[in-house]
């Protein structure tokens, strides 16, 4: 299997890799990785699994169709195929900023390799998520007495 890994810091896509193997492999593999750089004392280390939805044209090719049985699962409409698939976040430099704003500043995202469209939209979702943005504005607290 293909699988993808996209290892984003600080709103840059570093590294972009397609790796030969199990995706159960290629996430151990990273995690190690990741775990020698990172720094217990300033960050939490964080393995997440999530699943994405992706709407596909028919027909599908044999391929694809195998890909998904394998991964996660297919469904179909009327005029088109749905594949879910595991995406993992492997976060290993964050902080809290404030009481609202967690920043991840270093992870990779991993997950079966797809096609480029997936490629691309991954790496996109890695870039925004290691981009520190700006605390949220609202409604500011009023200090007693005033």
């Amino acid at each position: 299997m293909k699988v993808l890994a996209v290892r984003a810091e600080r709103g840059q896509v570093v590294k972009d890799e397609i790796i030969e193997g199990s995706l159960t492999d290629v996430v151990r593999r990273k995690a190690a990785e990741a775990l020698n750089e990172w720094n217990p004392e300033l960050s939490d280390f964080i393995v997440l699994r999530d699943y994405r939805e992706l709407e596909l044209p028919l027909p599908l090719k044999p391929e694809l169709v195998d890909l998904f049985r394998e991964i996660g699962s297919l469904s179909r409409t009327e005029d088109k195929a749905i594949g879910r698939f595991p995406v993992y976040t492997i976060s290993f430099e964050n902080a809290m900023k404030g009481e609202d704003q967690y920043v991840e500043y270093k992870i990779y995202l991993i997950a079966p390799y797809i096609n480029d469209d997936v490629r691309t939209e991954l790496e996109a979702e890695a870039q925004d998520i290691t981009t520190e943005k700006e605390p949220p504005s609202g409604i500011k607290e009023e200090k007693e007495g005033t």
